[in-house]
């Protein structure tokens, strides 16, 4: 299955034309609320236990799977989950933003949602970077 390009393209021009208007932190923050209120309701339908790494990577993989993305996760433990993108969901805009500023518009909700407070989370790899994929590596803090 190919990326879903109506969807992520939808969401790549409003970001931009959202930019253009009222500045990049607006546009960002908006990105950011589409995607909570979109995702936590996908979420949600899935049904999941709050803090499982197991059900986030079930629930995520099979969201992003329907949205055409290719996704993995081959560390899943209780304290570490390792979240890979094999898809670029937003290939139109590479060079328009920082891909930091662009995956803290869905990766902190989807940590918060689905898993309980205390998890951290990095970037290791990033395709917009020339990686093969880009992976999040989630960690459980410990006290």
């Amino acid at each position: 299955m190919e990326r879903n390009a109506p969807f992520f393209t939808f969401a790549e021009q409003t970001f931009l034309t959202l930019r253009e208007g009222l500045g990049e932190d607006r546009a960002l923050a908006f990105l950011r609320a589409i995607f909570a209120r979109g995702l936590g309701a996908a979420y949600d339908r899935a049904g999941f236990q709050r803090g499982s790494t197991q059900d986030f990577a079930r629930v995520v993989g099979e969201r992003d799977g329907a949205l055409g993305l290719a996704v993995s996760f081959p560390v899943v433990t209780p304290d570490k989950l390792v979240y890979r993108f094999h898809t670029d969901p937003f290939p139109g805009l590479r060079g328009q933003v920082a891909p930091e500023r662009l995956d803290a518009t869905y990766l902190p909700f989807k940590v918060q949602h689905l898993l309980e407070p205390g998890w951290t989370w990095e970037t290791t790899r990033h395709l917009w970077r020339g990686d093969p994929c880009t992976e999040h590596v989630l960690q459980r803090m410990r006290a």
